[in-house]
């Protein structure tokens, strides 16, 4: 015998060689897909405002596919002396996101018993003695982390690019930035911070401190861009509620002429930010006033989600979707990015928004953790969110479409991926960040996902 086989097996060979490949291009039955298996790299399209001082808790950003981290510069703490500095503890926060590869985003408070009148020390943004020794302080931090290799941080690994300064500042009672005094003044701050950034980094990007999405909710509906109440939850048996006569009030209009519509004009910035929380299908019309206004590009420097201020408690599911739609509808409304609130849980926010952060308190991970993960992969570079509807987006770019749906957008996917002869996955087990089959059964009105390309994307090993 030759060892060669007869005509006949390779011909059976080939055939069933040809059956598998033909088996294979018909479909491979879906699989499921473990979030919680997935490694995420930061992606700078997605953030996350405030996560503490304790730096060893930073990986958790790096490990969730956070890109961009909001932190806190308080002038008292740094310069707590005219001329005397204490970098260590700042300098550790931006170092530590640095080698992580997370962008750090910082926003200033000036906060100083030397260095603020007496008379605005209530609030985070106190109105300097001297504007002077502001512009100097400002030019100061922002020199050290420029990354230019003159009078930079010690080892400094990178650059900072973003700083903010007055953090919602439309109210003088606003206890998380907040103004006491005129209009005038206010732009003064804000202008000063501005020429102080660019004289230390003409590439610098400055952000005007958010505007609170209580205020932004006002904005709209004294415009008569929007008929909606406003309200905000302090417990469950306290909330402030601004109706429609309210809000078309003479001391909210006057707020609106004399402060809030001169700073969005009149200013000096780069961008503009919309705190968002509460309705997420409020956020396009918020993103598009404010950029109407302020004639600047926008972005989200925190945002979060699901809120209690409207009703509804907390759910697993509800975390996940709210951190896939808060993300993507900032995105497809053309932001830079939404810088989620908190990194851990504890009781220093409003009873709203209590439960918005990624981790519990004791570090164990929440839904949003394992959305974050997933966008963290799909939003790859060119990949742009478009909605669908309310309850749903697609994201088209490098490769084939995907898409994605919950509430009432959740049937459209699902009719999309059948149109389209592509697998769907539902979330079954938020908690755990299971996504099933479809063919399954989904649970009615649950987040669904659904293209070619998913498994693949979604997988352990990319």
């Amino acid at each position: 015998m030759t060892g060669r086989p007869p005509p006949c097996g390779r011909l059976w060979a080939a055939l069933a060689a040809c059956l598998a490949l033909a088996a294979g291009a018909v479909a491979a039955p879906a699989q499921p897909i473990d979030l919680s298996r997935l490694s995420a790299q930061p992606n700078p399209r997605l953030g996350l405002s405030f996560p503490g001082s304790q730096v060893r808790y930073y990986p958790y950003m790096a490990d969730a596919g956070i890109g961009v981290a909001r932190i806190a510069v308080t002038w008292g703490l740094i310069e707590p002396e005219r001329g005397r500095y204490n970098w260590r503890g700042l300098d550790e926060r931006v170092g530590s996101l640095l080698q992580l590869g997370i962008q750090p985003f910082l926003t200033f408070e000036s906060q100083s018993d030397w260095g603020t009148r007496p008379d605005t020390r209530a609030v985070k943004n106190g109105a300097p003695v001297e504007l002077e020794d502001w512009r100097r302080f400002v030019a100061n931090v922002v020199e050290r982390y420029d990354g230019d290799g003159r009078d930079d941080m010690p080892g400094l690994a990178g650059r900072v690019r973003y700083y903010q300064a007055a953090n919602e500042w439309e109210s003088p009672e606003n206890p998380s930035g907040g103004w006491i005094g005129s209009g005038a003044e206010l732009i003064a701050l804000i202008d000063a911070t501005h020429d102080a950034i660019k004289a230390a980094d003409a590439d610098a990007v400055h952000v005007l401190g958010g505007i609170a999405s209580f205020n932004m909710d006002v904005l709209l509906v004294a415009l008569d861009r929007a008929d909606f109440r406003v309200q905000q939850r302090w417990s469950a048996g306290s909330t402030t509620v601004f109706d429609r006569a309210r809000i078309h009030s003479p001391e909210i209009a006057a707020l609106i002429d004399e402060r809030v519509l001169p700073v969005l004009r009149d200013a000096r910035y780069d961008m503009a930010d919309a705190h968002l929380y509460g309705p997420e299908a409020r956020d396009p019309a918020r993103l598009a006033l404010l950029a109407e206004l302020s004639g600047r590009p926008v972005l989200s420097a925190e945002c979060g989600g699901p809120s209690r201020d409207y009703g509804g408690e907390y759910s697993p599911q509800g975390h996940f979707i709210a951190a896939v739609h808060r993300n993507l509808g900032v995105l497809a409304a053309g932001g830079a990015f939404c810088l989620w609130f908190r990194l851990g849980e504890d009781d220093r926010t409003t009873w709203g928004n209590r439960f918005t952060a990624l981790y519990t308190n004791d570090a164990r991970p929440k839904p949003g953790v394992w959305a974050f993960r997933m966008l963290a992969r799909l939003l790859r570079p060119g990949v742009e969110p478009y909605p669908l509807g309310g309850d749903g987006f697609e994201l088209r770019g490098t490769g084939a479409p995907l898409r994605l749906g919950w509430d009432a957008g959740a049937d459209g996917v699902l009719g999309w991926a059948a149109q389209q002869g592509v697998p769907a996955w539902c979330l079954t087990d938020a908690p755990a960040g299971l996504l099933s089959p479809a063919a399954g059964g989904c649970p009615a009105g649950g987040f669904v996902i659904a293209g070619r390309d998913v498994a693949q994307l979604l997988s352990p090993d990319p």
